[in-house]
């Protein structure tokens, strides 16, 4: 294995065996570990000529992080008060020493969270654009198999750990914050957004497999059931066990945005199954397993108990998401230009939210609304630039694939990214820092050099 994907198989472990690396002691390493491989990834590159795909995107996540830092600028209360009228109203309730006019104070409502997302901002770019540019087919491959095996792992921890919960995280650890746990995560909405994410990720790593074990069998059924007695079949199908097992866990979550995410994948990975397969064979395999998978973990958890699941009111059901959507619309209203500052909406709700006043919101339940918010035009005008590179880019990807196994990896990471895009809508597990590291993999993955064409 090579050092970049050992190295980055480490860094997504941390970030999701550290209970999502949500606290200070585990997120600090994270960065720092994704900025020192990012950079040195780009020095083992730096002979490498920048092509016209590379450039883009580094110049997209240098106008974020310029956009971010823009809001931690400390200025006079008289410019904020041109720039942005009703931070400066904010900043007169909340902010002492900026109400008697003694000191400056930045855009952001709240500097040092602002700062934090700054630095992390900086530190997963870092490890996308040296990981996009060094990765190999190779890499590849070894990073889906080591994320599959970790999610295997998370997924009997949680299995496991749910039929014997004592309110304590891996027997021992007790939550800052108490909530309905499942494996390392204090929430289950965010282990079941990193299992959308590493799953489609699996099943593209046994695609793989099974896309060069067919095309090495010769035709005809007696040559493919011949195949299933070899060894590289007995570890093909303890791959696609693998999958399921996590597919599993996922469900029995009973987190409602993850089971509708996992069908989203589902339905996006076939897709990709019947328009990728150049033979009906292996177009039926695939399907097959695919239905299998979405079958065998409805009927284990059951069909009822889904169902009732999704008939609970829950403890943020959507009367209260559209509530608080309702209040961070309207915060957004109030500072459109330059937002609240980034990672800042849990101070901004405690004094505009509305809406179920019996808790608090640190969070929107939709992380594109509370980027709107947070952001306003200034980090919404380079996020959607950076949209723009990467779609861009990952089409150009799939289309110069090096091999079939290349292809799928990239067509697993492309879904996992699909479906946590979709559970963003509803809940916020990208701000969990592992689960952001692990989407930061997908798209390296997702936007890796071609072999075939390294000109673009």
């Amino acid at each position: 294995m090579s050092w970049r994907a050992a190295a980055i198989l480490v860094l997504v472990s941390w970030g999701a065996l550290s209970f999502g690396a949500v606290y200070p002691w585990a997120f600090a390493p994270l960065y720092a570990g994704c900025a020192v491989v990012g950079v040195a990834a780009l020095l083992e590159r730096k002979r490498r000529r920048m092509t016209t795909a590379d450039l883009p995107l580094a110049v997209s996540l240098l106008l974020l992080s310029i956009a971010i830092a823009i809001q931690i600028v400390p200025l006079h209360a008289d410019t904020i008060r041109v720039l942005s009228p009703e931070t400066d109203a904010f900043l007169q309730r909340y902010v002492l020493g900026y109400a008697a006019g003694i000191e400056r104070h930045p855009l952001s409502i709240e500097p040092a969270a602002t700062t934090r997302a700054l630095l992390a901002t900086y530190a997963f770019g870092l490890l996308l654009v040296g990981s996009a540019r060094a990765l190999t087919e190779r890499d590849s491959l070894q990073i889906a198999k080591g994320v599959g095996v970790l999610g295997a792992v998370m997924a009997l921890v949680g299995i496991v750990q749910k039929a014997m919960w004592n309110g304590k995280i891996y027997g021992f650890w007790t939550p800052y914050e108490a909530g309905d746990s499942f494996g390392p995560f204090v929430n289950r909405n965010h282990f079941a957004g990193w299992m959308l994410m590493a799953l489609p990720l699996a099943i593209g790593y046994f695609c793989a497999r099974v896309e060069r074990a067919m095309g090495r069998v010769k035709p005809g059924w007696r040559n493919r059931l011949i195949w299933f007695s070899s060894p590289e079949a007995s570890q093909t199908i303890l791959f696609g066990s693998v999958a399921l097992l996590m597919a599993l866990a996922l469900v029995l979550t009973m987190s409602r945005s993850g089971a509708m995410g996992l069908l989203v994948a589902l339905v996006i990975a076939g897709w990709f199954v019947t328009r990728g397969q150049s033979t009906g064979a292996r177009r039926a395999l695939l399907a097959t397993f695919l239905v299998f998978v979405a079958v065998f973990v409805v009927w284990w958890v059951g069909v009822d108990r889904l169902a009732s699941r999704f008939n609970e009111p829950g403890d943020v059901g959507l009367d209260g998401r559209l509530g608080i959507w309702v209040d961070t619309l309207r915060i957004a209203g109030r500072h459109p230009f330059f937002g609240t500052g980034l990672n800042t909406f849990g101070t901004a709700t405690l004094f505009y939210q509305t809406a179920d006043l019996a808790r608090h919101y640190a969070q929107a339940h939709n992380d594109y609304l509370q980027l709107i918010s947070d952001g306003g035009f200034l980090i919404c005008l380079p996020v959607a630039i950076f949209l723009a590179v990467l779609i861009w880019r990952i089409a150009g990807r799939l289309r110069q694939s090096d091999s079939d196994a290349d292809y799928w990896i990239r067509i697993g990471a492309v879904t996992g990214i699909l479906a946590i895009a979709f559970q963003e809508a509803v809940d916020f597990s990208l701000q969990m820092p592992g689960n952001a590291a692990l989407l930061v993999v997908l798209l390296a993955l997702a936007t890796r050099r071609s072999r075939i064409n390294t000109a673009d």
